[in-house]
Order: structure tokens, then C-alpha cells, then sequence
């Protein structure tokens, strides 16, 4: 498996004027240390207002190989320096996702392995009262735990990909 080959196959797909190099913004710090290179990073906002998309859109996505477990991560970043609405987390990351699924390489040697993720400032306000105050996602058929962090939290995204029990 060649990591820049699959790597590459992403960036093609996308404009260049819209891959950063950081997954924070919106007022929301996100630290990459320890977050595997090489990379990808897409600043959603802009990649769908580039196809004249107007669904609603995580602000970043990022994308690299873990080799560890052979496979791709797609992780769709929505970014609250505020509060963070449910049901408007839920859509954006529900739309990215499928996004991510678009653009992500069909590999037979490399599995894509999906992680929504949530970095918020403040509180979540909940659409129910819930119990064990998780967030989940539907795609293609399950729910998806949204990984959440704080914004500005020291190495916030490594601590939350490795949260993750799909990574």
C-alpha cells in the first residue's frame, strides 16, 4: 500500500485552494501533535461552496492512513467554539460523511474507517434528555458514535481519535 498514492487520489479529487493544513478554525483551536502524516485536511466549507453545494457541512475533514490497522480514516470535524445544537452537529457530520464516502478511494487492500467528530467550546444543547449524553450520526446503516473534545484542549485530536474504538 502506497500511503501518498491513496493520499494523492484524495487530493485530486478536491480543490487545492481548499486543502489547509490545520483541522481548527471557527474559533476553535485543534492541535495536530501525534495525529499520523502524511495527511490530508479540506476546509468543507469551501470545497462545497467550490461545487455550489448549499447541504449543510462539518467545517473540516481530515484524512489519513493508520498503518497500524491498515486502513484509511476519514474524520469529518465539525468545530463549536459556542454551544453546539444536536440536531444541526448531526446533520453537517451526517452530510460529510457521505461526502468523505464519496471521495474516499475504494482500496480492497485498505479498509475506510469512519470517525465524526465534535470540537466544542461550550455546552451541547440536547434534543432529549439523554442518559449517557452521547451523540451518534446515521450512515449506511449504523449509528456512529461522534467523538468528542474541547476546543483548545492540549493534543484535543489525538486524545479524541484514540477514544475511538473503530480506529
Amino acid at each position: 500500500m502506497n500511503v501518498n498514492k491513496v493520499l494523492d487520489s484524495i487530493r485530486a479529487q478536491v480543490d487545492k485552494e481548499n486543502i489547509t493544513k490545520s483541522c481548527g478554525g471557527e474559533g476553535c483551536r485543534v492541535y495536530m501533535t501525534d495525529v499520523p502524516s502524511p495527511r490530508v485536511v479540506i476546509d468543507v466549507e469551501r470545497e462545497f461552496d467550490s461545487r455550489k453545494m448549499d447541504d449543510k457541512r462539518c467545517d473540516r475533514l481530515l484524512f489519513y492512513v493508520n498503518p497500524a490497522e491498515n486502513n484509511l480514516v476519514a474524520a469529518p470535524i465539525e468545530l463549536k467554539s459556542g454551544k453546539a445544537d444536536e440536531s444541526e452537529v448531526v446533520a453537517k457530520l451526517e452530510n460529510s460523511l457521505e461526502f468523505a464516502a464519496n471521495i474516499a478511494p475504494g482500496l480492497k487492500t485498505l479498509k475506510t474507517v469512519y470517525a465524526p467528530i465534535l470540537f466544542r467550546g461550550g455546552d451541547i444543547k440536547w434534543a432529549k434528555r439523554k442518559k449517557l449524553k452521547q451523540l451518534s450520526v446515521p450512515f449506511r446503516g449504523k449509528d456512529l458514535q461522534i467523538l468528542i473534545g474541547r476546543c483548545g484542549a492540549s493534543e484535543n485530536l489525538a486524545k479524541v481519535l484514540s477514544n475511538s474504538d473503530n480506529l
